[in-house]
């Protein structure tokens, strides 16, 4: 004797039928709104990963404009120190005046870098030589020797270090 299934009431099949719909509209729906949720999830990744990229780069305002590196070569590779630029310089007279221009960041890193030449921390010798001040990609000045030699302006050697002039 063999075992059969009892017979469905009528009208089953449609009521089947309608459940596995409702089944698979209610699944379609979730892979839709997961795909969505996942999209938005990978989007606010790339922003945050973007910005905390960015913050990461740019150098702090005040390393900006406070401080230089000096470099002991023409190379962005070579021995190198930092020098914190001061917020106020004091004039023969003994008077003060706040470094607030370009030219006076530009000046004060000359001037720091120039006594790290001849102080020997850049180089065996104390004998200074000609300096060129160029921009870093954080906005950090940064000073370079250039040899007399060197038929390049000083714009072409910050471009060729991949960096702008410090005007």
């Amino acid at each position: 004797m063999t075992n059969t299934a009892p017979p469905l009431p009528p009208g089953s099949d449609a009521r089947i039928s309608g459940l596995l719909a409702d089944g698979l509209t209610r699944y379609t729906r979730t892979r839709k709104k997961r795909a969505r949720l996942t999209a938005a999830a990978a989007g606010m990744a790339v922003v945050l990963g973007a910005g905390g990229l960015a913050w990461a780069t740019l150098a702090p305002l005040v390393q900006q404009t406070r401080s230089a590196y000096c470099y002991s070569a023409d190379s962005t590779d070579s021995r190198s120190t930092q020098v914190g630029l001061p917020d106020e310089v004091t004039g023969p007279d003994g008077s003060t005046s706040p470094v607030e221009t370009p030219a006076d960041r530009t000046a004060s890193a000359l001037d720091l870098c120039s006594s790290a030449w001849a102080a020997g921390i850049l180089s065996d010798g104390t004998e200074v030589p000609p300096l060129v001040v160029c921009v870093r990609s954080d906005n950090v000045l940064a000073v370079f020797p250039k040899d007399e030699s060197d038929p390049r302006s000083d714009e072409t050697l910050c471009t060729d270090l991949g960096l702008a002039l410090e005007r």
